[in-house]
């Protein structure tokens, strides 16, 4: 754990390297393992303002053990900012994996995609990189084929998987106009193209038939939310489908009789206080506090009671119990995110009704603030300070839905890996339902309470991560910095507890037999 940049990622392969070493070990699977994050860095990951290569999803790697060699892995990810694939902030990038194309496809393959000079696409933001970086990403690209290859993509799926990289590129550019006669919106004349280049040239994001009529114009209610649920959906699969094969291939192949002992990496999302602040913020440092009450929970409570029961002389240390912020964002039926849920199930509620049910409800709280200026929003005294959330989104971001009419064009789409989008979408889970365990029925992917079920059933280890500094600087320890995370991470209680505790503890049968 530790804020985004303090290094977790670097951590965790630094970490995996370290058990593959200790496996003795140079067995293919063990070599596999440490692969497949270039792979999952290049869809996962992207620059931000705090940080050059953040993860922008956690993962969670369980490592599987028969008699000190490993067997089998697995994957799980959680919470990927699909918002990231249609919006970035200043100082922000998209997803690696854009610009690693752009750099790394000869003119041929670009021409196959439909892919056009970087600048024009809206994406990602019309900006690429200097020279020097560019050929860094045309190395990075070359890592990611190689990656995919041993992955086991065969090339079709690598062209169809690039093919819809590019279609949602396309799709970014299409632009709407009203459309007179009905007062809805129709597809500009100037980006006709586009769409034409995201729907047939790349055929991919969705089959032509149902976005063109005979004489060549669009014939498809589309509007600028429904396009970016498009964006995010055919992204979201995509890096759905890559665990998916990585899992494939890392799994164990033993006799199920076989008892395994197990190692679980957890590398997630680090604390993030942007300039602006969104629902994607509030997730990420929402997981944060979940870590932060289980670091406190063994550290300290288990600790302290341990010493208790054996009626040892103890003199209890206090330390920054984060259990109040974490009942204000998911008890219940009061709590901010089942308030959010309630909001979500209403069609008429909106991001201002939300904010004024949180300021009714939360007044008088310690850990929340209303905001008193122009921008609609919240502010929330986490465990790791205050931090300001802009409340515009977050419904529609909770409820996620893909439009009704926008799902239609995924079935009859000519990439296999897009039809089971429409046939297997059940409602996706809230926000809340994913943090509470209440998995909504066709939802496939792991919540953070299972997570964290599993978490608190095993044998813990915390690599706590201290960042040196704010401005991405090698080198440089700002002792502020430092000091502030020491504080708030109650690592100088830890200190004390390992002090003037009992840290290290042998069985009966081992300290008779020494």
């Amino acid at each position: 754990s530790g804020e985004s940049g303090a290094g977790k990622t670097e951590s965790t392969k630094l970490l995996l390297q370290h058990i593959m070493n200790l496996c003795k070990g140079n067995s293919q699977l063990e070599q596999q393992i440490l692969q497949v994050n270039p792979l999952l860095e290049a869809f996962g990951n992207a620059q931000t303002v705090m940080n050059d290569n953040s993860s922008r999803f956690g993962k969670y790697i369980q490592l599987r053990f028969q008699k000190n060699t490993v067997q089998g892995a697995k994957l799980s990810e959680y919470l990927l900012e699909k918002s990231r694939v249609v919006q970035q902030d200043t100082g922000e990038r998209n997803f690696h994996i854009f610009y690693y194309m752009f750099a790394g496809l000869s003119s041929e393959q670009k021409e196959m995609y439909g892919l056009l000079d970087p600048s024009l696409y809206r994406y990602i933001s019309g900006r690429f990189g200097t020279q020097e970086v560019a050929e860094c990403w045309k190395h990075k690209y070359q890592e990611v084929c190689n990656a995919l290859d041993m992955v086991g993509f065969q090339e079709q799926e690598q062209v169809d998987m690039q093919a819809i990289l590019a279609g949602v590129l396309s799709l970014g550019n299409v632009t709407f106009e009203p459309e007179e006669s009905s007062g809805s919106v129709k597809v500009s004349e100037a980006s006709q193209g586009w769409l034409k280049a995201s729907a047939v040239t790349s055929l991919c994001v969705v089959s032509p038939a149902p976005l063109w009529s005979p004489s060549g114009s669009c014939c498809c209610s589309l509007s600028a939310d429904a396009r970016d649920s498009i964006a995010k959906v055919a992204y979201g699969r995509v890096f759905g489908w890559i665990v998916c094969k990585i899992n494939e291939l890392l799994a164990e192949n033993v006799d199920p009789e076989v008892e395994l002992s197990e190692i679980g990496i957890l590398d997630i999302f680090g604390f993030e206080n942007f300039a602006v602040n969104r629902f994607e913020q509030l997730c990420i440092n929402l997981a944060n506090e979940q870590l932060q009450h289980f670091f406190n929970h063994h550290i300290f409570q288990l600790e302290q009671l341990a010493y208790k029961e054996e009626g040892l002389p103890w003199e209890t240390i206090t330390f920054n119990n984060n259990e109040p912020v974490l009942n204000l964002l998911l008890a219940k039926p009061l709590g901010l995110l089942s308030l959010l849920d309630e909001q979500s199930a209403f069609p008429q509620a909106t991001d201002k009704t939300f904010v004024d049910k949180l300021n009714s409800s939360f007044k008088g709280n310690l850990h929340f603030q209303p905001d008193r200026g122009h921008v609609l929003g919240f502010t929330i005294i986490h465990y790791a300070g205050k931090v300001q959330y802009a409340a515009k989104g977050f419904l529609e971001k909770n409820r996620d839905t893909l439009p009704a009419n926008v799902r239609g064009l995924f079935i009859n789409s000519v990439t296999p890996l897009l039809v089971p989008l429409h046939i297997h979408h059940e409602p996706r889970p809230t926000l809340a339902r994913v943090k509470c365990g209440q998995e909504a029925p066709g939802f496939h992917g792991h919540s953070l309470m299972v997570l964290m079920e599993r978490m608190y059933s095993a044998n813990p280890h915390f690599v706590r991560c201290i960042k040196p500094n704010s401005q991405k600087e090698p080198g440089v320890l700002d002792s502020q910095v430092v000091l502030l995370q020491l504080r708030y991470n109650g690592l100088l209680e830890t200190i004390r507890i390992r002090r003037d505790g009992f840290s290290w503890r042998p069985s009966f049968e081992e300290f008779a037999e020494r």
